[in-house]
């Protein structure tokens, strides 16, 4: 009886240290996942504040208006030059 009570409370203080194991695991898990989402929400944000930057900065009337302050002219075709690339 004595030998059975000690097998019986090592099995019990193992099953409760693998509770303990799995309870902390489980809580490091949730803290990375919660700080995943945090930065996924922050990067969605970003990438729709940068999209709009794009679609404000690739506005036509703000180029051409940009281009007559600064006394841009389209090139001509004589200013023009054709670039080939060459296979090796």
């Amino acid at each position: 009886m004595n030998k059975l009570n000690t097998i019986l409370l090592v099995a019990v203080f193992l099953t409760g240290m693998a509770v303990v194991t799995i309870q902390d695991k489980s809580r490091q898990h949730f803290i990375a996942l919660d700080k995943a989402q945090k930065q996924q929400i922050k990067l969605e944000q970003d990438y729709a504040r940068l999209k709009l930057e794009q679609a404000r900065l690739a506005n036509h009337k703000l180029i051409k208006v940009a281009a007559e302050k600064q006394n841009l002219q389209p090139p001509a075709s004589g200013n023009t030059v054709m670039v080939e690339r060459r296979e090796r």
